[in-house]
């Protein structure tokens, strides 16, 4: 009985090793594998919307629409800081304040700020501030 014993435990500490090695490598894999389809349901996250979607869900860019959305946009990097305000009013109607920025010392700084603001000069459409529906519709007219 002793050597029964022996070769009992002889196995399992040889093929124990075995076992937890795939067990562990089996439960990492397939904590890989929901990692992975995990992301890619994170990208189509409904909450994740921008401005434009908002206000055109809510409908904002019916033609007959009374809405209005203002939003204050604080931008602060290592190269600029800049402060706006927007404001959409019915469809046909949109503001780009700049608040703080524009008036810098910094020059460049206040270049790059005034470049943003839109004040319903058609001139300046390619502002990427308004929503995609109202600059479509009056680069069409």
């Amino acid at each position: 009985m002793g050597q029964n014993t022996t070769i009992s435990s002889d196995m399992i500490i040889k093929y124990g090793s075995v076992i937890c090695l795939i067990v562990f490598g089996s439960i990492i894999l397939f904590y890989l594998i929901y990692l992975l389809f995990n992301k890619k349901s994170k990208k189509s996250f409904e909450g994740d919307r921008s401005l434009d979607t908002l206000y055109d869900d809510a409908g904002g860019n019916d033609p007959l629409s009374n809405g209005r959305l203002t939003s204050d946009i604080n931008l602060s990097t290592d190269k600029y800081s800049c402060k706006f305000q927007i404001l959409y009013e019915g469809n046909n109607k949109r503001n780009v304040e700049c608040i703080s920025g524009c008036d810098d010392k910094d020059e460049e700084n206040s270049k790059f700020c005034k470049s943003y603001i839109y004040n319903g000069d058609d001139d300046n459409l390619d502002n990427p501030l308004l929503d995609e529906t109202y600059v479509n519709r009056k680069s069409d007219n």
